[in-house]
């Protein structure tokens, strides 16, 4: 596995933060491999709240389904080679 990734701060309010991710499958694995990005966007309105957009693209490749780590559904898996998720959400730090 490879990752690069990096957080950029716009303004004190605004910050943007980006990944990505090289996997390698072993032979277990029939030696897979995927990309993945992955950004995330937040914008504090507060010094407590938050409001973040995020997201994450993975491909697979040698005839492998993708499959984002996290998905909590049994069968989260694609049924083809890509996959994508986004979320929009709010955060109240108390």
């Amino acid at each position: 596995m490879a990752e690069l990734g990096g957080i950029w701060q716009f303004t004190p309010s605004l910050m943007l933060g980006a990944d990505y991710v090289y996997m390698k499958g072993n032979e277990n694995l029939d030696n897979n491999h995927a990309h993945q990005i992955t950004a995330a966007l937040d914008y504090w309105l507060s010094k407590r709240t938050m409001v973040y957009v995020s997201g994450i693209y993975q491909r697979a490749n040698s005839g492998a389904h993708a499959q984002i780590n996290g998905i909590l559904d049994p069968n989260g898996a694609s049924s083809s080679a890509t996959q994508a998720i986004a979320r929009v959400g709010l955060s109240t730090r108390f």
